[in-house]
């Protein structure tokens, strides 16, 4: 019977332990989309710094009102795309944080389950060596009488 739980507990920290595995692929997963996200806000970043300067310049030399409202228009689309990235990173991040926890709670159920199966190998040995001592006692008492 005790081997049978062994057995059986073995079985569910094999789970487990899938478990965790899969749940380190999603944090993966989740921490290489947020690198991602992370670059594109910075080429983002650099993209408006240049566009500033062209603008900076443009603006030093006069321009025209359309090309004022050209510029102004797609400066104003550059910092919507930017407010997006940073909502995105946000929201990327609390994936990443979530991720982290999930992998957490599956490893601490992979180890109470270890721990669950040393704790029965070592009342199975103690009952092992119990037995074996019985055995070795009641040997020791039959050489014992026969040999008077």
């Amino acid at each position: 019977m005790a081997r049978q739980s062994t057995q059986t507990l073995t079985l569910l920290s094999q789970l487990a332990g899938d478990e965790v595995e899969a749940a380190m692929q999603a944090l993966a997963q989740a921490m290489k989309q947020l690198e991602q996200g992370q670059q594109q806000k910075t080429l983002l970043g650099q993209y408006q710094q240049e566009y500033e300067q062209q603008w900076q310049h443009v603006v030093q030399k006069g321009l025209k009102a359309d090309l004022y409202r050209n510029f102004q228009g797609f400066f104003s689309q550059l910092e919507t795309a930017v407010q997006s990235q940073n909502a995105q990173i946000e929201q990327l991040q609390s994936v990443v944080l979530h991720r982290q926890q999930l992998l957490q709670e599956k490893q601490r159920k992979q180890k109470s389950y270890e721990v669950l199966i040393s704790r029965a190998n070592t009342l199975h040995e103690k009952v092992e060596r119990k037995r074996d001592q019985k055995m070795m006692d009641e040997f020791a008492s039959r050489a014992k009488r026969t040999t008077l």
